[in-house]
């Protein structure tokens, strides 16, 4: 299946909500930064390097949880980050490993 049969493959809201959420710089090396992480690795939002004010911060970590492409972990009274990367790689195949090379 080519990258654009499983692009059209895919409910069209769904695949632009994902595009929107990686077109953002910051949104982008959160991804990649999980990407590189160990396999289901869960991290805090502040141990990313990110030169942006914790609101800023906030609102990147909600639109990356609302396209789907993280999950947030509660454990009490904090957190964490996890990527998708299952369900991504079911719906976008590929694509983290493309995003992983950049």
């Amino acid at each position: 299946m080519s990258e654009h049969e499983i692009l059209a493959s895919q409910p069209r809201e769904e695949t632009l909500e994902m595009l929107k959420a990686l077109a953002h710089p910051v949104r982008l090396k959160i991804i990649i930064d999980l990407i590189n992480d160990e396999p289901n690795a869960e991290r805090h939002c502040t141990s990313f390097d990110l030169s942006v004010s914790k609101a800023t911060r906030s609102h990147h970590f909600k639109i990356l949880k609302d396209s789907g492409l993280i999950e947030h972990v509660d454990h009490g009274n904090r957190s964490l980050a996890k990527l998708r990367h299952a369900e991504i790689e079911s719906k976008f195949p590929g694509l983290l490993s493309m995003l992983q090379n950049k």
